[in-house]
This record gives C-alpha cells, structure tokens and sequence, in this order.
C-alpha cells in the first residue's frame, strides 16, 4: 500500500488534478496522498487541542522520529508548564510548579507509567497520524466535503466499519468504529480528527494548528538537563517480565552468554538466570550450599542500585577496570562499571580473590 501511495502522488502531480477544493480528488486520492506525507514526514510540529469527554489538553507536540519527541502542555491550567521529553534513550517529566522532574531509561521506557493528576494519555497524541494513515492503509474511506481549518481548505475523509477499527488512545481505550479526517489539501497534513463509538457517540476529537513538516528540528530539543535545585526521581514502571533463563544454553541463545564466567569457583555449577534485553541479565551459579550471583544492569544514576552496604575496598581488575570490593554480613561483593553497565558479582564468604578470578573470566 506505501508503493501504491507514492503512485498515486506522483501520477496526481503528473495529471494535474488537483485545483481547488471545488473540484477535489478522489477520497483514495487524499488519503494516498495523506499516507505519502505521513511517511515522509521526519519530523512534524503542531499545537493539538484534545478533548475526550470531559478532560481537555492542550500541547505543543515536537517530535523527531518516532523515539524522539517534546510535548510542552498549555492546558489546563494544573498543567500548563509541564514539559515530557524523550530521545529513546531516556525520557523526563518535569514540572516546574512542583520543581520536579521524574525520568526513565532504556527499556522501561515503554513501561512507564503516569500518576493523577498527570494524564499520561495525553501523550499518545503523538501517535494519532500515524494510527490515522494505518486505517485509510487498511479501509476504504469516503469524501465528505471541504472545511476551512485555522485559513486552511481541509478534505474531509470519512471511515466507518462494521466493526472495531481500532482503539482510542484515550484512558480507557474506548473502541473507535468510526472516524472522520481533515487534511490540509496543501500540505496534506492532518489538521483534525474526530473518533466515534459504536453507538456513535463521540470518543475523542483533535485540531492541530499551525502543523508543519520537514522543518530540519535539532537534536537538542529532545535533550533535558533538570535546573538546578530540581528534585530527580525515578518515573514509576509497570513490572516486566522477564526471559528465565535454566541453562548456559539458554544464556547463549538469548546473547547472555559473554556474562558466563570462564572461572568459577570449585563446585558451583550454573542453577538459574533472568534476562531482559537491554536492561539487565541475572545469572546464579550454585555448590549445593552457597550462591554465586553475576547481573549485568543498565546503569541509570537516577536509580538506586541494589549493592551491598559496608566499606568498600578499591580493586583494580585486569585492563584496568576501577572495582570495589566489600564484605559484609557473610557476604561479599565486587562491583564495577563499564561503558552503559554495572556489574555486581555476589557470594557467600567467597573472598576477594576469588571474587576477582570470576570478574575477571567475564568476557567483556
């Protein structure tokens, strides 16, 4: 359907269809041409009014590809000033009313979650085009006339299903059976939506102004450094579950396999492991008695690292790694950074060097 959408821009261009809202395209027309603009959108701006029921939001959306996107809120006045920035590898909220700022990296990302009064489905307005463009990929859609938007001509698409088209990206995912589109018939980008239920109530509806595309956004928009005096804490996730892990061949399959040890202590063999990719890998090694235990974890200073408490002792590890080394409780652990990661290798009065024979057969 993309390569039939740039077909048919390129033979509408060729054609010279297009004049006035008067004589408009085809409705497979418009929505091709919406669908080429979506996809060749590498960056879009817009201020989006959202009413759903009766909560309403106002925000400017900047967004950079998918993973990177600004949303500075306008309204309501609760949140006016709150400001969500993500560049994929971490994402902020900061509210400057309370000189808060919560973040999360990497994978949990996507298992953040939000709390009152702070209405995380807001933020899915940055998805709405493209849930928009995948429908009129998938339905045909009908032409209802021609509005004036903000000073611009708008075609109005129409898609109506006898079933469920898609979910609204609203609190409680209401289910969307039918919607109606407006599109720039200069840009082509949208420049409203409206969602109805099945009995035709109406679920959500959305106004962009002032929308543009391909405007080159820099990088550091997606980029939040807290000011000074902010308080940082960690955004609160959902649980994940994690890959187990019952053997070394599991840790192979699954690329765990470099945080094996080629050295382990006499008599322990491997017992269990958990792996989220891109997070953390947990691998435990037994004698029958005691545990041995290696994690690899995404290192995020805003989190706080389950380590054992005690004075820490420095170790220097073979290519010059910077470790620690502390003992407590019967108990020992030797920690260490490495590039994104910290690694922590746990015993039971296993010692030091021992310790550090089995940090040191971790391929790295």
């Amino acid at each position: 359907m993309k390569h039939l959408a740039l077909a048919l821009l390129l033979l509408a261009c060729a054609a010279g269809c297009l004049d006035t809202a008067a004589d408009p395209p085809p409705a497979d027309e418009i929505a091709a041409r919406f669908i080429a603009a979506e996809e060749q959108a590498t960056d879009f701006s817009a201020t989006v009014a959202v009413a759903a029921g009766s909560e309403n939001v106002t925000a400017r959306l900047l967004q950079k590809d998918p993973e990177n996107y600004r949303l500075e809120f306008l309204k309501p006045t609760d949140l006016a000033g709150t400001v969500v920035v993500s560049n994929g590898t971490r994402k902020w909220r900061y509210d400057p009313a309370t000189r808060t700022a919560q973040t999360v990296a990497g994978p949990y990302i996507q298992a953040a979650f939000s709390e009152p009064p702070y209405p995380g489905w807001a933020e899915e307005v940055r998805g709405y085009a493209e849930t928009v463009a995948e429908s009129l990929e998938e339905q045909n859609a009908s032409y209802r006339g021609s509005e004036s938007v903000g000073g611009h001509t708008a075609y109005i698409l129409e898609v109506a299903g006898g079933s469920k088209l898609f979910e609204a990206p609203t609190r409680h995912r209401e289910g969307v059976y039918r919607f109606r589109a407006w599109i720039d018939a200069e840009t082509w980008l949208l420049l409203g939506v409206e969602m109805y239920g099945k009995d035709e109530n109406l679920i959500l509806s959305v106004e962009y102004t002032d929308p543009s595309a391909n405007t080159g956004l820099p990088d550091d928009l997606f980029v939040f450094d807290p000011p000074a005096g902010v308080e940082v804490r960690p955004m609160p996730t959902a649980a994940i579950t994690p890959l187990f892990l019952w053997s070394v061949d599991d840790a192979r399959r699954y690329d765990a396999d470099s945080l094996v040890p080629s050295y382990l202590p006499k008599g322990y063999v491997f017992k269990e492991g958990t792996l989220l990719p891109g997070a953390y890998t947990t691998l435990r090694f037994t004698d029958g008695t005691g545990e041995l235990e290696i994690v690899e974890r995404l290192y995020d200073p805003y989190r706080e690292e389950a380590v054992l408490p005690g004075t820490s002792e420095a170790v220097l590890l073979s290519g010059g790694r910077d470790a620690e080394y502390v003992f407590t409780g019967g108990r020992d652990q030797l920690r260490w950074r490495s590039g994104e990661y910290s690694y922590l290798v746990t015993g039971g009065i296993l010692g030091r060097d021992e310790l550090v024979r089995v940090a040191e057969s971790i391929a790295m």
